[in-house]
């Protein structure tokens, strides 16, 4: 009888012991899944910040002015980020070498509505979504600049001057299918003017050849065109955005000029490669949305060169894209710049 009852105490004793051993597996994977997801989002290396366009234009200065703010914030965990300029054909260039990176967060691009709008033009190159949008901070200004010394120095003389010399204007922009593009066809179509569009690979470019005399006008953001307007080498006609630029107080727009059709703006945002994980674009997300409240920025870059801030992060940024995309289609339906 002794004999059974240690055998039973045995048994229990095995059930007990097993019971305990399975409790504290349970706390152990409970614990290793609180780790993993406290643990925050790490780059695995250094930073890419690729910029589809030339060096000295208005996105490799946004990009320029960005990167050396999170540098000086120092929040990317001992990781360098560095500019990559992949320049040529309005962004297409530079978005064909983002796709081909890995979306592991450490490949960001500076992202224009001309980088959607030049597939919809040219019918090739990388389309918007098969990049990942990340996020929006800012909205930059579009300018009409001629030479101070052209026969016109007013929008009015400049489109009756178009209408009595019909394709006789050469207007310079950066790239095929961008923003710069764009505007000029606005002014076409809404102004009944014939214009000649010639496409650079930066805006830099662009005023080179107004200034050495090679084309007649010229489409720039206002830091584009800031110092040569302001050194008196150039004349801004117009801007066309609903309201005056505040460096440029004394352009006027299209709007208040009568044309109120003649309206564009550009958003300034982030993509990175195609199929980032949500824990990746918040990584970026948080990083920009320090950005955007530094000094730099807001009294640097935005107020020296008139843009309009406007953080626009992760879904809802997406939803922008997907809107402007549809607004730019039929922008360009309506000109007849669609490809067929």
């Amino acid at each position: 009888m002794k004999k059974f009852f240690a055998w039973i105490l045995a048994i229990a004793m095995t059930l007990s012991l097993a019971a305990c051993g399975g409790n504290n597996s349970d706390q152990d994977d409970s614990s290793q899944q609180g780790d993993t997801e406290a643990k925050a989002f790490e780059l695995s290396g250094d930073v890419e910040f690729v910029c589809p366009f030339s060096a000295g234009g208005g996105s490799d200065l946004y990009a320029r002015t960005a990167a050396n703010i999170i540098g000086e914030l120092g929040v990317l965990g001992g990781h360098t980020i560095t500019i990559n300029n992949k320049t040529g054909g309005g962004g297409a260039v530079g978005d064909a070498y983002t796709v081909t990176k890995k979306p592991d967060g450490t490949t960001i691009t500076t992202y224009v509505s001309a980088q959607i709008t030049s597939p919809m033009i040219t019918g090739s190159g990388i389309t918007y979504e098969e990049l990942t949008p990340i996020c929006n901070l800012a909205m930059d200004e579009y300018t009409i600049g001629v030479l101070s010394t052209a026969e016109y120095q007013t929008v009015d003389e400049f489109i009756e001057y178009a209408k009595a010399n019909p394709g006789k204007i050469t207007v310079g922009g950066s790239g095929s299918g961008t923003e710069d593009e764009v505007c000029t066809g606005l002014i076409e179509l809404y102004c009944g003017v014939d214009l000649e569009y010639i496409a650079y690979d930066s805006s830099a470019e662009v005023m080179t050849a107004m200034l050495g005399g090679h084309i007649n006008a010229g489409i720039y953001n206002p830091n584009e065109a800031i110092s040569q307007y302001e050194a008196g080498e150039c004349t801004l006609l117009a801007a066309f955005g609903p309201e005056r630029i505040s460096v440029l107080p004394d352009v006027p727009t299209f709007t208040e000029l009568g044309y109120e059709d003649v309206q564009f703006q550009q958003f300034r945002g982030i993509f990175g490669p195609g199929g980032m994980s949500q824990e990746a674009i918040d990584y970026w997300c948080d990083i920009f949305s320090q950005v955007i409240e530094h000094e730099d920025w807001t009294e640097g870059y935005l107020a020296t060169n008139g843009l309009t801030s406007k953080f626009i992060a992760g879904a809802d940024f997406s939803t922008f894209i997907d809107n402007e995309a549809a607004k730019y289609e039929a922008v360009l339906d309506a000109l007849g710049l669609l490809a067929a």
